[in-house]
């Protein structure tokens, strides 16, 4: 019996760490430099998030953020809603527990200033940056001049490289977002178009893997509390709150402010219209999404886009965190 006893007992030695760690393991959350992103730095710069809970893994591109996702690599990640739609359709299940914003002028075609308009893309370079919303934004930047994908020369450059190739004069133009446009601005480039003139198409959101929301149901929940509670701090003290978001995008406060006037960052009730049944708006606003995907060939088959979306999560969350 003591025999017996003496091996439950080291039993319980090797069980015991590994549930503590599946208990404490933080949700690893892919991120990469973007104004809507910043309210979850300043939740955590605040307290309304720890990194017990959640780790943000920051990455210099989206693409770097995709490849990340795809290999599961990381738990969670913001990513646009295009970028969703086809992570899911190639199988990798992302599911959307929160949309972040929308984006009304924070991402945009910026070109040299001699290219006047976008009829004047013809046979030039641009820069987009592969497995991104990028090629999105450029193709219906095109459609509306009445061109075509293949009446540019279509430069696949990491976003964190496109003004360094710009200044060098290898591209005539960049799709990009901030705080990169600003940047491009600071260079002499200007716009051609911003996502202002798609309204409603550029949809940023927190999407986590299907098989990881069970394992890290109070991780997610904590960091929607979080990001509510941030966006009040914003809301209640716009100048210190934009004082500590700034340095991350190295921005001035006023630059950061001009940036956020380009994206429109969502409430609760909000996102629980957009996500929640029996009618999901996000749902009537991907499926325009997906078909010019489609058209364009940066999808190759239709999905359901309810079957990505996960609102019960929002239901626990409080916008004051009480």
């Amino acid at each position: 019996m003591r025999s017996l006893v003496r091996v439950f007992g080291l039993l319980l030695l090797f069980i015991m760490p590994s549930c503590a760690r599946e208990q404490t393991d933080p949700l690893r959350l892919g991120t990469c430099l973007w104004p809507g992103s910043e309210p979850l730095f300043l939740a955590r710069e605040l307290g309304f998030t720890d990194d017990r809970s959640v780790r943000m893994v920051e990455y210099a591109t989206l693409g770097e953020i995709n490849r990340a996702f795809r290999n599961g690599v990381i738990d969670a990640a913001l990513m646009t809603l295009d970028m969703a739609l086809t992570l899911q359709q190639h199988g990798f299940e992302p599911r959307v527990v929160l949309v972040l914003d929308y984006s009304h002028g924070g991402d945009a075609l910026m070109a040299r200033p001699e290219v006047r308009g976008l009829e004047e893309l013809r046979g030039r370079k641009v820069a987009v940056e592969d497995l991104t919303t990028s090629p999105y934004v450029l193709g219906r930047a095109l459609a509306q001049a009445g061109l075509q994908p293949s009446d540019v020369q279509i430069v696949r450059i990491p976003v964190d490289q496109q003004v360094r190739a710009y200044e060098a004069g290898r591209v005539d133009a960049v799709v990009t977002f901030e705080p990169f446009v600003d940047r491009l601005r600071r260079a002499g480039a200007h716009e051609l178009l911003d996502s202002s003139a798609l309204p409603e198409e550029i949809i940023d959101v927190l999407v986590v893997r299907e098989d990881r929301l069970e394992r890290y149901s109070r991780q997610v929940e904590h960091l929607l509390q979080g990001w509510f509670q941030s966006l009040e701090y914003l809301r209640r003290s716009p100048d210190d709150a934009v004082a500590r978001m700034s340095p991350r995008l190295d921005m001035s406060p006023s630059e950061f402010t001009t940036a956020l006037r380009g994206l429109r960052l969502l409430s609760l009730d909000e996102n629980r219209a957009l996500l929640g049944a029996p009618s999901p708006a996000l749902v009537e606003l991907a499926r325009p999404l997906q078909r010019f995907m489609l058209a364009q060939g940066l999808m190759q088959e239709p999905i359901q886009p309810e079957e990505m979306l996960d609102a019960r999560f929002l239901e626990e969350v409080r916008e004051d965190g009480r």
